[in-house]
């Protein structure tokens, strides 16, 4: 019982998903992570099921593009999106740690958020507009979205590995001492299924060039939270993962763009 109800824990912090109200004893959120990233496999699911359904109808590559834009911010009710916006809020402050954790905190948005929260969105358009027009996304749709589950694992891995900035938050609830290292080991374990999971469901090579961008975007993230705040907290976190989907699309647009040279 206390994994189901971690579970929907989870799901109720980090989903739209319809699931029951639980209660939120220390047992069940200490477990909450080690469900986090089963969330990137039911989004990725979701995803390829709308993927697919837009290939069928031949719905045209614009508005596909749009639609696979807008499905996750939807399905997660933009609570990572949220967290990118407010990191590159902190990170545009140029102050120091104990004033950017406070940026972080701030719910209003500031010019440094618009801009590069819009420059994300256009980027990711853009990435699947290219991989929809250029005739790949049937083969490299399970590869791209192989990258949720990858971006939630890595997520989890950096909260476990890194101090936490505040020693506070929800994101401190979540990471109790006794469970860091079994939630260390099982953050690994999704991160190889994840790994393998890419390299399996296509070519070697994209799954290669895929699976190291996705890495190059977490180790950048995760060194911008520990040098510019001092550790991780929940909307590093959402930076983090955000920037590592983006990455897994820009990697599969790129592809698409070389195998059609």
């Amino acid at each position: 019982m206390k994994y189901l109800r971690a579970f929907c824990i989870a799901a109720a912090m980090y989903s739209r998903l319809p699931v029951p109200n639980v209660r939120w004893d220390e047992e069940s959120k200490a477990m909450v992570l080690f469900f986090f990233p089963l969330l990137g496999v039911i989004e990725g699911g979701l995803l390829y099921g709308i993927a697919r359904f837009l290939l069928l109808g031949r719905v045209s590559a614009p508005l596909s593009a749009f639609l696979m834009t807008a499905a996750p911010l939807l399905f997660t009710g933009g609570i990572h999106f949220d967290g990118f916006l407010d990191t590159v809020d902190a990170l545009g402050s140029w102050k120091g740690k104990a004033e950017k954790l406070a940026i972080l905190k701030d719910v209003h948005a500031g010019s440094a958020a618009v801009l590069q929260g819009g420059l994300l969105l256009l980027s990711v358009f853009a990435s699947w507009e290219t991989v929809f027009s250029s005739g790949a996304a049937v083969r490299l749709l399970p590869q791209v979205l192989c990258g949720f589950l990858l971006s939630r694992a890595l997520s989890a891995l950096s909260i476990f590995v890194l101090p936490n900035a505040r020693g506070a938050g929800t994101v401190y609830d979540f990471t109790a001492e006794k469970q860091r290292q079994r939630g260390l080991g099982i953050s690994l374990l999704y991160l190889f299924l994840g790994s393998g999971l890419l390299v399996l469901t296509g070519t070697w090579l994209t799954g290669f060039l895929i699976l190291t961008a996705v890495l190059a975007a977490a180790l950048y993230s995760a060194c911008r939270a520990r040098f510019s705040f001092g550790g991780m907290t929940g909307d590093l976190a959402g930076f983090l993962l955000t920037n590592c989907e983006a990455a897994a699309v820009f990697a599969a647009a790129c592809i698409s763009c070389l195998n059609s040279l």
